[in-house]
């Protein structure tokens, strides 16, 4: 089956922001230029905005690194172009190599930030693919990829991953077929010009939890309601040491706490929020999440009884 590449997001901006001191110690902003796949660069050490072509012996040391990095990987593989321009290039931590950030030559919809040797002979230390835009339309539904980059002032690199498919004709066997997640792997250049990924902090407690969640963009105010609910389904399910969260922003990073505020957990519940507003999220480490629509919380309490295995939520409503 045929596909196409075409670019999902007009007009985003390439943002590479410098601030460095000029006499009288005022700071200034330099904005390389406007691109449609985005990488924003704040730190005050950003060496010049280029737009060189980079020599085919270095390309093609690019292809082995970008299928070797660690984190999330592409859900849309692509074949990778084969001509490459430097976009920026960045002060190192070192004389012994520099980092570039390149992009393909042509319809942009792939950079990598790249640290090489210097010298006569420049030889590749990694190259880490840091913004990807892509789509692929087939039959019934669409692909589409789209990743993007900030890079802070000691090279701690941010990389937002988002995925997504969409069926244009919805039944019974394509509905559960749609997906949606958005992942955040976050990476570090270290001395030696290696680019290391920064594993996500793990745990390992076994916990129960409801979460109760709205998409603030789209519902607006809460109401009344809203709280009275939470309140309702706290007080039910605290003295069984099921943690309750209250989740309103940051949804692919929600962090589950215990009744002493310490983290037992951080989960990603984005996939969720694209298909509802609000909700209740049933959680059991290890287990598969059970979605509740958002309700009295009488409903939820139902659905947790069963999905806890426990008989005492409802059983104490009744006999207030």
């Amino acid at each position: 089956m045929s596909t196409k590449h075409f670019s999902l997001f007009l007009l985003l901006f390439f943002l590479c922001q410098s601030c460095f001191n000029k006499k009288g110690n005022d700071d200034n902003t330099l904005i390389i230029s406007e691109k449609s796949v985005p990488c924003s660069i704040k730190c005050n050490n950003i060496v010049s905005d280029t737009a060189s072509i980079v020599p085919l012996e270095i390309a093609n040391q690019f292809y082995k690194h970008i299928n070797r990095f660690e984190g999330g990987q592409f859900n849309i593989v692509t074949k990778m172009p084969e001509t490459w321009a430097v976009e920026c290039k960045l002060t190192p931590f070192s004389p012994d190599f520099d980092i570039w950030i390149v992009s393909n030559i042509g319809e942009s919809f792939v950079k990598l930030l790249v640290t090489l040797t210097t010298g006569e002979t420049p030889t590749v230390i990694q190259a880490l693919p840091i913004a990807y835009n892509i789509a692929i339309e087939e039959f019934n539904y669409i692909e589409s990829e789209f990743w993007a980059a900030e890079i802070d002032n000691s090279y701690n690199i941010i990389v937002t991953k988002k995925y997504e498919r969409l069926y244009s004709i919805v039944n019974d066997s394509t509905e559960n077929k749609s997906n949606t997640s958005t992942k955040q792997d976050n990476y570090l250049i270290e001395l030696n010009g290696k680019i290391v990924y920064q594993k996500p902090e793990t745990f390992d407690a076994q916990y129960n939890a409801i979460v109760q969640f709205a998409d603030m963009a789209v519902v607006g105010t809460l109401g009344e309601d809203w709280v009275l609910n939470s309140i309702a389904v706290q007080e039910r399910v605290e003295a069984l040491n099921i943690f309750f969260v209250i989740a309103t922003t940051n949804f692919n990073a929600v962090e589950i706490t215990d009744y002493h505020g310490e983290i037992v957990d951080i989960v990603d519940i984005s996939s969720f929020i694209s298909k509802h507003n609000t909700g209740y999220l049933l959680l059991k480490k290890g287990e598969k999440t059970l979605f509740i629509p958002y309700d009295t919380p009488e409903k939820c309490l139902q659905k947790a009884e069963s999905y806890f295995n426990l008989e005492i939520l409802t059983k104490n409503e009744e006999e207030e």
